[in-house]
């Protein structure tokens, strides 16, 4: 599995591109060689070795290969939202609020609206760019550049990695190292730190929140939540875990939720001073006007074209599968209570946006809940399972169920386009296409988006002219892509055409049809 996520990580970096970062990556096969050796030989390190010792030589050098790896793969901000980082923090030292800036990304692809703009405000909370200010600084200093900032990001993976591995040496769980080795394989080929995803930080917080049963836990709790709010999905469960495994409910309020709302006041009142609207409009969002991605999820179901619904039914949705999962795990918290990672990834499924740090980000956390579990000790309840379980779900499938037919009609009903036919200009790889839509309401249509997907790349928006469709009638749009690696270079793709959240789907095989 490790050699397997050495070459992805080289196809990805591109050997020809990048030889001193590709040749790192070779040299590193030997320590893959050497962990395969302690691994199966520990007798070499100490005749008369525990596991635990063998574990530790095993762990560092896992953890200095990812290091070195993850370093040199650093050669951009990866995604828009470290670049936004970058330039928020660029704000707050010029002394303007990061929340009124807008924002353009430069050297990576931006994130679209479906009005057919893109993502240009900062929508994270403060603590997301000021953890990086003492790195900031160090770069602005010496002139480094700027994407460096992917650093503090490799050095959390680094950190949470060990921490999650120390938790699993002090009960001496004989599958300590599992974690280490899967947290480094899981992102790096999922969720890279190097490549821009800083999900690992906010879970690096979480899990200290949930080991901790003091200050520092309630403050990391505090801090994880003022990083992204994919903390908040936990919030409520960790919350409950600690209120119910405290000795009382006074050293609870004294010392965890305390001081998890004096880190979260400190973070948010100073920019609630500042620019009260553009914070809370910015940070408290469903993300959906933003085109949906992802590969797993409520969304896939609709944008994908199969059952599209109404953006607001992902809201609603959302919030009653999220009451629902507090109630269950409060009510019966003595029988599932290191469940509590599981509720989060549930609760992801129903997002407008179901990127994969989305679902990833909660994977190490359940090794902590592993490792917390006494099978010998799980207590017996008694559980009327048809009435406390069988008629709430019944009521919740029945209302969602409900609500999801009204929306899927509600939306066809609305939709006024459809796409007659698209036709590719020129060969393989495509660069331009002429689109027929139609358009089957009273009102002239704007097209605001045209997304192309193929099969190794599901997120091309592609550049357009003007899309203005007349009441009841046809009109051609003219597409064409924007770089030249974002050109469609399979016989089969798919085009989408969006009218603000209403879209048409067209599937063409040009293997099997005349084009021009």
């Amino acid at each position: 599995m490790v050699l397997y996520v050495l070459i992805v990580i080289n196809f990805r970096a591109s050997v020809l591109s990048d030889p001193i970062s590709a040749s790192i990556i070779s040299l590193s096969f030997f320590f893959l060689i050497a962990i395969l050796i302690l691994v199966m030989n520990p007798q070499l390190l100490n005749p008369n070795r525990k596991i635990t010792s063998v574990d530790d030589y095993v762990a560092f050098i896992s953890s200095i290969t990812f290091l070195l790896i993850s370093i040199t793969l650093v050669n951009s901000f990866g995604t828009d939202d470290m670049e936004y980082v970058y330039e928020a923090l660029n704000s707050l030292f010029q002394g303007r609020d990061p929340y009124a800036v807008t924002y353009y990304p430069q050297g990576v692809c931006p994130t679209y609206t479906l009005a057919g703009g893109i993502a240009n405000t900062y929508i994270y909370p403060p603590l997301s760019f000021i953890i990086y200010i003492p790195l900031y600084v160090f770069l602005r200093v010496f002139d480094l550049p700027p994407y460096f900032l992917n650093l503090e990001n490799i050095v959390f993976d680094v950190i949470l990695a060990i921490l999650i591995y120390i938790e699993g040496r002090k009960k001496e769980d004989p599958f300590a190292l599992l974690p280490i080795i899967f947290i480094y394989i899981m992102t790096a080929v999922s969720i890279p730190p190097f490549y821009g995803v800083f999900v690992v930080i906010p879970t690096t917080f979480l899990a200290i929140a949930y080991v901790r049963k003091d200050k520092l836990g309630g403050t990391s709790l505090g801090l994880a939540t003022m990083l992204t709010q994919l903390s908040w999905l936990a919030l409520p469960f960790l919350l409950i875990y600690k209120l119910k495994t405290y000795e009382s409910k006074k050293r609870f309020l004294r010392e965890y939720l305390l001081p998890f709302s004096l880190s979260v006041s400190i973070l948010t009142i100073p920019f609630l001073i500042w620019n009260s609207t553009s914070f809370i409009t910015n940070v408290i969002t469903t993300d959906s006007a933003t085109i949906p991605v992802g590969q797993i999820g409520l969304s896939v179901i609709s944008y994908s074209g199969f059952y599209p619904l109404e953006p607001w039914f992902f809201t609603i949705s959302l919030g009653t599968v999220s009451l629902f999962l507090i109630y269950l795990y409060s009510r019966y918290f003595e029988v599932i209570r290191e469940s509590i990672w599981v509720f989060p990834i549930i609760i992801s499924w129903f997002l407008w946006r179901t990127l994969t740090e989305y679902f990833i980000m909660w994977i190490p956390l359940l090794f902590l809940s592993l490792y917390n579990i006494d099978y010998n000790k799980i207590p017996t309840v008694k559980v009327n399972f048809k009435r406390q379980i069988l008629v709430p779900l019944f009521l919740l499938v029945t209302l969602l169920s409900s609500l999801a037919v009204y929306a899927h009609i509600n939306y066809v009903q609305s939709n006024p386009l459809t796409i007659e036919g698209v036709y590719p200009l020129g060969k393989l790889p495509y660069d331009a296409l002429l689109i027929k839509v139609y358009n089957d309401k009273p009102y002239p249509v704007n097209i605001t988006l045209v997304r192309v997907s193929i099969p190794n790349n599901l997120n091309m928006v592609w550049d357009f002219s003007s899309g203005i469709i007349p009441p009841n009638s046809t009109g051609l749009v003219f597409a064409y892509a924007p770089q030249f690696n974002e050109s469609i270079n399979s016989t089969v793709f798919t085009v989408q055409v969006y009218y603000n959240y209403y879209f048409a789907t067209y599937t063409l095989n040009t293997s099997a049809s005349n084009i021009f």
